[in-house]
């Protein structure tokens, strides 16, 4: 199979595969626009939560974020959580 970055693609082309590849795997994900050059797809899968950027010129970029698993104590890690976000 051919990647679309191998060939000269769109962004809505790239879009349109990478969504019906995250269909067929029936895999729970949402649209976005955060960014001003890409379109993203935010994918949950268990235990990890994947953002996928298409941009302009077809590429992707694409960052996973992996579970660390269950916390012993929850409250003190929402404590932590708050305290390292605080403005």
């Amino acid at each position: 199979m051919t990647k679309p970055t191998e060939m000269r693609v769109g962004m809505f082309d790239v879009f349109k595969q990478v969504k019906a590849r995250l269909d067929e795997a029936n895999l729970s994900y949402e649209t976005s626009s955060y960014r001003d050059d890409a379109f993203s797809f935010l994918v949950h899968a268990p235990g990890e939560y994947w953002e996928i950027d298409v941009l302009e010129d077809g590429s992707i970029d694409l960052e996973i974020f992996s579970s660390t698993g269950m916390k012993d104590d929850p409250w003190a890690a929402i404590d932590q959580l708050v305290e390292d976000n605080k403005p």
